[in-house]
């Protein structure tokens, strides 16, 4: 395709926050995402993505779509690009010598179900198209960018929930590659796999209302402390989650995680989500408050994963009012799940996620209180840290 460009060296794609649609129901009163720019073809049409760590494929709605949640954001036009090809899931052209599938034929097709802890869960319905995509803060014409070659799933469907509440246009999955429909479809893969020269690593870094997500490197310039390393438990089911020894509040262990916990890292999540047959007790434990000053106060609730612990103050898990937790549920089936806990932006704006592509394995390292804000940073500034292995 034409205007590749490889990953060869570290980028930076600047995310801002942006809150939930009303359209999204009861639960988009809260919510909000950390949203990124890509282009896609040529020449480029720019849309908002999400860069979602719990989902594999990238997701765009087809100009073709009529479904309401398809009118209400931006739309993606294979017609419109040169450099577009409708293909199946192996990549190859559903028409041997044609861009676009002609006449009477099959093609593959996919439908995906999204789970959203915020917004609920829905289908999306749609075909395969091969195209160029491009990140980064020069928006496709800087020398911090990377141009891949990628198969796109393009929506001709999108259902209300959780989609219409969703700010953003589509969905960039950089989950491990089983959660991908094939090896095309993944990005990071596809980012990595021609990128020799660049660690096969990429980063989340959430401040207020910005934030970065790094690709080949880390910006370390931000960190209280040590990057510490955790293996990916249970790689094969594509999600970036680590073990978790127990969850406490205060001085209470609240989920002993007798049979096993697991956090998922998610960044299209707003909320610490929590399976919903834990919820409960979790609620009944969590009491913050306004103290005298007017600050939220309550016990803290930490996640210990082994090593290093978690941790979410009051005014990080309760509503804006500080009235009562704002936890999202998670409608997951036992025993095929068991204490599953979404790790959403309410912990990613306290700690660093880093992740590693080739040893499967996620970094926690806590976020400076005391950092500028991100726009202030130099992009070439990767300091040394210390790592720790667990």
């Amino acid at each position: 395709l034409p205007g590749l460009r490889p990953l060869s060296g570290p980028v930076v794609v600047p995310l801002r926050r942006a809150a939930a649609r009303s359209a999204g129901g009861p639960g988009a009163d809260a919510a909000s995402f950390y949203l990124g720019s890509v282009l896609v073809g040529e020449p480029a049409q720019e849309l908002r993505v999400l860069f979602d760590t719990s989902s594999g494929n990238t997701l765009l709605p087809h100009r073709a779509c009529k479904t309401t949640a398809c009118s209400e954001h931006a739309s993606y036009s294979p017609w419109a690009s040169s450099s577009s090809m409708d293909v199946n899931v192996d990549g190859a052209p559903v028409q041997a010598g044609r861009r676009f599938a002609h006449g009477k034929g099959m093609r593959d097709g996919i439908t995906l179900t999204y789970t959203q802890a915020d917004l609920g869960e829905g289908e999306a319905a749609g075909v395969l198209v091969r195209e160029r995509l491009c990140v980064g803060d020069g928006l496709g014409h800087g020398s911090a960018t990377a141009c891949v070659d990628m198969g796109i799933l393009a929506a001709t469907s999108l259902a209300d929930a959780p989609f219409r509440g969703m700010p953003n246009d589509g969905v960039v999955g950089l989950g491990l590659q089983s959660l991908a429909a094939g090896p095309i479809m993944s990005f990071l893969l596809r980012a990595f796999e021609g990128a020799a020269a660049t660690e096969p690593q990429f980063g989340i870094a959430l401040l207020g209302d910005e934030g970065e997500l790094h690709l080949g490197g880390h910006d370390t310039s931000r960190f209280e402390g040590p990057l510490r390393w955790f293996p990916v438990d249970h790689p094969e089911q594509g999600y970036w989650q680590v073990a978790i020894k127990a969850v406490r509040v205060g001085d209470f262990v609240v989920d002993a995680c007798s049979r096993g916990c697991h956090g998922i890292v998610d960044t299209g999540a707003s909320r610490l989500g929590v399976q919903a047959s834990h919820l409960p007790k979790l609620l009944a434990k969590l009491k913050p408050q306004r103290s005298a000053e007017g600050s939220c106060v309550g016990p803290d609730l930490t996640l210990d994963l082994g090593g290093m612990l978690l941790t979410l103050p009051a005014e990080e898990y309760a509503d804006e009012d500080c009235v009562r937790p704002s936890l999202g549920s998670l409608n997951l089936t036992e025993p095929e799940f068991t204490g599953v806990y979404a790790l959403g932006a309410s912990i990613l704006r306290r700690y660093y996620a880093a992740f590693d592509w080739s040893s499967r394995s996620v970094g926690f390292a806590p976020l400076s209180a005391r950092a500028a804000s991100l726009s202030e940073r130099s992009v070439d500034a990767y300091p040394e840290v210390p790592i720790v292995v667990f």
